[in-house]
Order: structure tokens, then sequence, then C-alpha cells
């Protein structure tokens, strides 16, 4: 696959007519007229109510509530740290537009398999479940916890209108690394500096929001799954991609205190994950229906190896491991499990 091969026509702009409505991080009132990809030459909007900015700085809205920003600095500087060491970037572009497929680095290769094949398992299955629901061949897509901006950037190409959301707004490991799309794309998806929990966009906009590897860092599930239901559709959806599942809280409590021993050992800090809850179990899953939407699971075949994981760790005493399912909550009639 030529991973930079040219794309002929726009997608960005091809699905994004309307333009991307905002609220106001402050106090949520509507921030000017919409965006559109074209008005990063004019990228700042003021809220209409109490005349807070919102500004595009290197082609990314900050769109954080006053002082947050600084209140998370000293933890996203030592996420990222981490992150630098243990060496998730690369200073070739052919590293990111070859993502999730290959890891040109080898560093993660395991890892960025598991990722392949849930991303298959989207385009192949559950994309396309839901552009007929819908009724439309291009959706709007939220990825919350987009990273260095690889799924936005594969579902641009599918001729999606992604819009990327993270905290970390580094070339190497964050929103900045979008520019490495630049060249294939055309035109970037719009990008912005936000916090999963505080979304900056008007209700109701978006036909699905993906949690992209990213769930286990919120630190409030029942918010941060509200706030996405805010912004989606009537008929839009929650998709929950690679975060690690439990059985057991024990076993989720477990990973958590060896993972911050690991991190102590290596990096001198525990800071792995932002201070989020790390893990799901059905029950936390179950208690999320409060908030009106219902769960529907796919249980993608990560391979053999992966399989015979449970039964290995029984062998060798070790906790019971993780399990990456992916999650759909939606408000509407649906099924509550797929395999």
């Amino acid at each position: 696959m030529n991973t930079s091969a040219a794309v002929h026509q726009d997608p960005i702009s091809a699905n994004a007519e309307a333009g991307l409505r905002l609220r106001c991080p402050r106090c949520t009132g509507p921030m000017g007229i919409p965006i559109k990809p074209a008005d990063l030459a004019d990228a700042r909007r003021a809220c209409a109510r109490c005349a807070s900015p919102m500004q595009a700085i290197d082609g990314i809205w900050r769109a954080m509530p006053p002082g947050r920003a600084r209140q998370l600095d000293a933890s996203l500087t030592a996420y990222e740290s981490v992150r630098e060491k243990e060496g998730r970037w690369s200073d070739d572009a052919e590293f990111y537009r070859s993502l999730p497929w290959r890891d040109t680095t080898g560093r993660f290769a395991a890892q960025w398999r598991i990722r392949a094949s849930s991303f298959k398992f989207l385009g192949d299955r559950v994309l396309p479940e839901w552009v007929k629901r819908m009724g439309k061949q291009r959706l709007r897509v939220l990825d919350l916890g987009a990273g260095n901006c690889w799924m936005s950037y594969r579902l641009a190409l599918q001729g999606h209108f992604p819009v990327a959301v993270d905290l970390g707004v580094g070339r190497k490991d964050g929103l900045g690394a979008g520019e490495h799309y630049k060249d294939v794309l055309g035109r970037l998806f719009p990008r912005f500096q936000a916090e999963m929990g505080w979304l900056p966009f008007a209700d109701g906009q978006f036909d699905l929001a993906i949690y992209n590897a990213s769930f286990h860092y919120a630190q409030d599930y029942e918010a941060t799954v509200l706030e996405a239901v805010l912004v989606l559709g009537t008929n839009g959806a929650i998709l929950v991609v690679d975060s690690p599942t439990y059985r057991l809280e024990s076993d989720g409590e477990a990973m958590k205190r060896e993972k911050a021993a690991e991190f102590a050992s290596r990096f001198g800090t525990d800071c792995g994950g932002m201070g989020g809850q790390e893990y799901r179990t059905p029950e936390r899953l179950a208690h999320l229906e409060r908030t009106g939407i219902r769960w529907h699971r796919y249980s993608p075949w990560y391979g053999w190896r992966w399989a015979r994981r449970p039964v290995v760790a029984r062998l060798t005493g070790r906790r019971r491991p993780s399990q990456f399912h992916i999650y759909l909550g939606s408000r509407t009639d649906y099924a509550t499990e797929a395999k």
C-alpha cells in the first residue's frame, strides 16, 4: 500500500460544508460563526455571551477553560516525557502515515498489530453498519484522545470528516503530528486541544465519537460519556476502542500497581495514565447505562497468541490479563452483544 499516494479529491472539504459549531469552554455560549477547514486563515472566534476568545495556534484550536491548561501542565509534561523515553515517535513522516498497519520503528509492533486489527474490524464491520444506519456515506466523527492523529488520517482517507481532540499538541506524539498527513490529504482535519470531559462543540452535530485507545484516561467515566452524548446527533453513537477491560476490579487494580512500579523504576515517575481510571469492568460499563446508552459489544479476533493469554496466566499463577473488546454505546434500540 502506498501510504503517500496523492488523494485526488479533498476528503476534508467534501464533508464539511455545514461547518463546525463551537461552544465556549468558559461559559458554554456560542463561539461565533461555524468554522470550516479554510478558516485557519482567520483562526479566531469569540464567545457571543462572555467574549472569551478561542484561537488556533499552529493550526490547533486551543479550546480549554481559562487556567485549565496550566493546571494540567505538570502532569502532561511528565506523561509526554515518558512517551518520548519509550520511543513512541519518529523523525520520519512515513512512520505516521503507515500507522496502524505498520510500525516502521519496530519498537511497538505488537501493540500496533492490535490497533490494526481493531481498526480493520471497524472498517470492515462497524463503520459500514453505521453508515447504513445513519443513511449517509460520510460520517462526522469525533476522534477523542487522537494522539498523533493516525485514526483521523485514516478516516479522512475513507471520505469521512474527522475532528481530532487531545490534550497533547506536540509534533512528535500529539496533535502537531497531524502535519505529517497534510501532503497526502491536501487539507488537514480540524484539531482541538481539549479534555474529553469538557468538549468545545455545540450539541448534536456528530455521528460517532470514538475513544481511540483513550477511554481509560478519563478520570470520570460518567461525565465523559455524558459529554460525548451531548455532541452526538439523535442517532449518534460512542465507540470505545483499544481500552483494557478486566472481569474483576482486583485484576485491574493489580495492573495499575504493576504499571506504576514499572514506570517509577524505568522513568522515575508513576505518570503513565494522566490520573485516569486506566481500565473498565463489565460493572463499570453497566453503571454507565444510566446515562441513557446501551452497549453493543464486539469481540475482534486478535490471533491465537492473544487468545492464549488467560490460559498462560492461569498456569503461571499470574493475574488475569485484560481483554480488548470494542464497545458501541447507543441511545437507540440496539442489540446488547455481538461476536
